[in-house]
């Protein structure tokens, strides 16, 4: 009996989890533009700055606190393509080239190296305002270039 209740109160708790993983994917897909928010939380959450259940308010004040984002920045604002391939440059810890590592990770010298990496495709507007889709897509680009065996 004490299994049973284990067992189920246990699976209970990993689709709790699941469904919020699922929810935040689901809200990236449908955003016509990501917000620093959703990429903070994207980004906290996997380095473990913050738990699964964190708001997006606190994912954002983890990474300024971490010196990721800009602190001036606010959780609705759009994050255009050079302020992502920052803030994912930091996830990924890329070493970069000569300018990126004097710069210490600019925005537009991340985004060049993702471009040379073939991350970002070449014809990839640094300035462009991204989706939900295409935050995840770098995310999912960056994890099988730089990720590892994880």
């Amino acid at each position: 009996m004490k299994k049973m209740f284990l067992f189920i109160f246990t699976f209970s708790l990993s689709l709790f989890a699941f469904a919020q993983q699922a929810s935040f994917v689901t809200e990236m897909i449908d955003a016509e533009k990501a917000t620093y928010g959703e990429v903070s939380y994207l980004s906290a959450v996997y380095q473990g700055f913050v738990d699964e259940l964190a708001s997006y308010d606190e994912a954002v004040k983890a990474l300024q606190k971490a010196g990721q984002i800009r602190a001036d920045v606010n959780k609705d604002d759009n994050v255009s393509f050079r302020e992502l391939s920052r803030i994912m440059a930091k996830l990924w810890d890329i070493k970069g080239g000569l300018m990126f590592r004097i710069t210490k990770g600019s925005g537009w010298y991340a985004f060049r190296q993702f471009k040379i990496d073939g991350v970002i495709s070449n014809d990839t507007n640094p300035s462009k305002k991204v989706s939900g889709v295409e935050v995840l897509n770098l995310y999912t680009a960056c994890q099988q270039k730089y990720g590892g065996n994880e």
